[in-house]
């Protein structure tokens, strides 16, 4: 009997043991396996965490209007990103990394910065820094179309050259028909020929507010042709000139016909002097023409004839350039 007992406790003895056994391999390996999967996890976040910056913003000026495709960097050290605003005046983006980046644009044509540039802006983990620009429209002088500012020799005497006399009697040359240098006497709408004195007097400014996909363009002219039909266009360039700096026609312009300033039909971007040769009125245009191109000049066309094209060509004999806006 006690043989047989103290069999089975010996074998209950090992059967605890090996339970025992196998219960503390389960925890060994559920710790493993614990482990392992704790590790996969931070590896896994470790990868994925995100270390770029968030911006966003807007570019609008002092009124408030909006204004596209207006150019907007951030820098820090080597690292620029560069972002452009949509018709509501808006960016978004992310930069390579965080910390403080200068925050800058390249100010709409003809306007200056309300805000100061550039602006410190601290980017944080897991923040979105908003950064907004302010911009003011300047008025823009108009320039004779005369002298060092003549883009092309189109105002002439009865010879064919540069007029000094102020009493002299003005021509326009032809400049783009044939024939080259066909001399067309410059009439008012009374009948007499303009003299060089009475080109010379013409001055004035003009004044341009964008609001997203839309230009307003406030004209304000004294000193013209009285009672004068003129037009309004856009002689985008593809780069910056200043005024009387010569542009090279081939190259320089983005269109090989300039559009007329409203829409493509011409009909509107007509306007007539009064009786005391001022003309003042608003024009519009369906887009910004201040962020459309890198630059723009504005020639305002005096129709010899009184008569328009629409948005075509204006045949030289008809017209002359009376002044220049340059938008830089």
């Amino acid at each position: 009997m006690k043989t047989t007992r103290a069999y089975w406790e010996f074998e209950f003895a090992k059967i605890v043991k090996w339970i025992k056994a196998v219960w503390i391999l389960q925890l060994l390996l559920a710790a493993i396996l614990i482990f392992t999967a704790l590790s996969c996890i931070k590896s896994e976040v470790d990868t994925n965490v995100d270390l770029s910056g968030k911006v966003n913003g807007t570019v609008k000026d002092h009124l408030g209007n909006p204004y596209p495709n207006t150019l907007v960097s951030f820098t820090n050290g080597s690292d620029t990103i560069e972002m452009v605003t949509d018709t509501e005046g808006s960016f978004s983006g992310g930069t390579n990394g965080l910390g403080k980046y200068s925050a800058s644009i390249i100010p709409p044509l003809s306007t200056e910065p309300v805000t100061a540039l550039p602006i410190s802006v601290p980017l944080l983990y897991h923040r979105v820094a908003t950064v907004d620009f302010v911009v003011k429209p300047k008025p823009v002088i108009a320039h004779l179309n005369f002298g060092s500012v003549q883009l092309l020799e189109e105002i002439v005497n009865k010879d064919g050259s540069t007029p000094t006399d102020p009493n002299e009697p003005l021509f326009a040359a032809n400049i783009f028909d044939d024939p080259i240098g066909l001399l067309t006497p410059i009439i008012a709408p009374d009948g007499h020929q303009i003299t060089l004195s009475e080109f010379q007097t013409a001055k004035g400014k003009m004044l341009v507010h964008c609001n997203g996909d839309s230009s307003n363009l406030e004209i304000s002219l004294e000193g013209m042709i009285p009672n004068g039909t003129y037009t309004f266009w856009l002689a985008y360039l593809n780069k910056t000139r200043s005024v009387g700096e010569q542009i090279d026609f081939m190259n320089d312009f983005v269109n090989f016909n300039n559009p007329p300033i409203g829409p493509d039909t011409g009909t509107e971007n007509i306007a007539v002097a009064d009786g005391n040769g001022v003309l003042k009125v608003t024009l519009e245009h369906g887009s910004c023409i201040l962020t459309d191109e890198a630059a723009l000049v504005i020639p305002v066309l005096y129709h010899i004839n009184g008569k328009t094209f629409g948005g075509g060509h204006v045949p030289d004999p008809e017209e002359m350039v009376h002044m220049l806006v340059y938008f830089q």
